[in-house]
């Protein structure tokens, strides 16, 4: 059929409408980038402690806040912190004094703390802390990651049914100790008291 001079212009226009309406399918089908993921905290059992150089300073406002979440399954609703000379009320006897620098997180039974020594440590002083550890009722010593040297991993059965779970050890001269207490099993509290003690160790460290 034989088609008039207005036909070709009519049919071009058909043309550009179909092309740019599937250019403009596939643009709005087409994945958006996203930003990458944060890396995930480097396992415990892969911390190189032997090029970590951990200072013993007030750490607990350094501490990032996703790490507190993580910890302890939530927001943190409470807050305690403590410096050296400070009056330890949570010890027996009057008048003692901590020797410690630390803080708490908590969040109904949950909680997350660490402390350094405020002094340094040597490895005997380290040695009798991890045998005194040891003989503490509820608590068993059990093989993990050397997390420091010497170091010692720790879970206690508490009242209500809280487990809790303590990594300590010696960086040179600074003793570190972190612990998180949760009323989950064992292996969930472990792996959040890894990821805390890894997070607070970085916290610590001078060469990062």
């Amino acid at each position: 059929m034989l088609r008039g001079p207005g036909a070709v212009p009519a049919l071009v226009a058909t043309a550009m409408v179909l092309l740019l309406g599937a250019l403009s399918g596939c643009s709005a089908g087409s994945p958006q980038p996203t930003a990458p993921s944060p890396a995930p905290p480097t396992p415990i059992a892969r911390l190189n402690t032997a090029q970590l150089d951990l200072h013993r300073i007030p750490f607990c406002d350094l501490v990032p806040g996703t790490a507190v979440i993580d910890a302890l399954g939530q927001r943190a609703t409470s807050r305690d912190s403590w410096g050296m000379g400070d009056p330890a009320s949570f010890l027996p006897g009057r008048g003692d004094r901590v020797q410690e620098l630390g803080c708490r997180f908590g969040a109904g039974s949950s909680a997350a703390a660490a402390w350094v020594f405020a002094s340094p440590v040597q490895p005997g002083f380290a040695r009798n802390v991890v045998a005194d550890s040891a003989s503490r009722n509820g608590c068993r010593e059990e093989p993990a990651a050397t997390f420091g040297k010497p170091s010692e991993l720790q879970d206690c059965r508490l009242a209500g049914g809280v487990v809790r779970v303590r990594h300590a050890g010696l960086f040179g001269q600074t003793w570190l100790t972190c612990q998180v207490s949760a009323a989950l099993p064992v292996a969930d509290v472990t792996r959040r008291a890894d990821a805390w003690c890894v997070q607070v160790a970085n916290v610590l460290n001078s060469n990062h």
